[in-house]
């Protein structure tokens, strides 16, 4: 599901970016073990206007980043940005895609980011059974995300547009993903509102 207007200028606040570098990434990384994972090759899902390029290459060193969105403004507006920056595009590669049906071959990330975007995916134990099948073995899944109280509740519905069925907790975000094929290396839950997961992949 697309954002609406209100969301977009809540998500390109400069507030939020903030956020998103001093806090929540700050955050992400004490989750991975030391020393950090080798990332060649990784994948943000719903790159919105492409913030969460800057927290991959710096936060976690990955040397190549694919940036998909469902909405083809966001991928528009992404690609503009980065293209604007004195290394351009070097590295980066951009596509309007759906989550739950994902353009890449098995096996092909090292690393797939969620920040924030699977509580907008109706299905979204599809879109992780995805993650699965394009992340190498041993790879991570790096994730946060709002949960079911956060997003279906009077004022959530007001503001925002969010699907309001199917929607998911933090243990049942957990239980999916384990259920998928992914081992729970670490988990923050801030009160069931919202939750940090960085999972892995396990060979079976």
């Amino acid at each position: 599901m697309k954002l609406n207007p209100f969301e977009k200028k809540i998500v390109q606040h400069p507030l939020r970016f903030w956020l998103q570098n001093h806090l929540e990434a700050p955050l992400l990384t004490s989750m991975m073990p030391k020393p950090m994972a080798l990332c060649e090759r990784a994948l943000e899902i719903g790159c919105g206007f492409g913030n969460g390029i800057q927290l991959i290459r710096e936060h976690f060193g990955a040397g190549h980043i694919t940036a998909v969105d469902i909405d083809p403004d966001m991928v528009a507006s992404a690609q503009s940005r980065w293209q604007s920056r004195p290394q351009g595009l070097k590295g980066l590669s951009f596509s309007v895609a759906d989550a739950t049906c994902l353009p890449f071959a098995d096996s092909e990330f090292d690393m797939v980011f969620d920040f924030a975007v699977f509580h907008h995916i109706p299905e979204w134990q599809a879109a992780i059974k995805e993650v699965v099948r394009v992340l190498k073995p041993n790879g991570y899944f790096v994730i946060e995300d709002l949960y079911r109280a956060a997003i279906c509740n009077p004022l959530s519905r007001r503001l925002f547009e969010h699907p309001q069925q199917n929607r998911f907790d933090h243990s049942d975000l957990l239980t999916v993903l384990r259920q998928l094929g992914f081992e729970i290396v670490r988990d923050r839950n801030a009160f069931n509102l919202a939750g940090m997961v960085l999972a892995q992949k396990i060979l079976r």
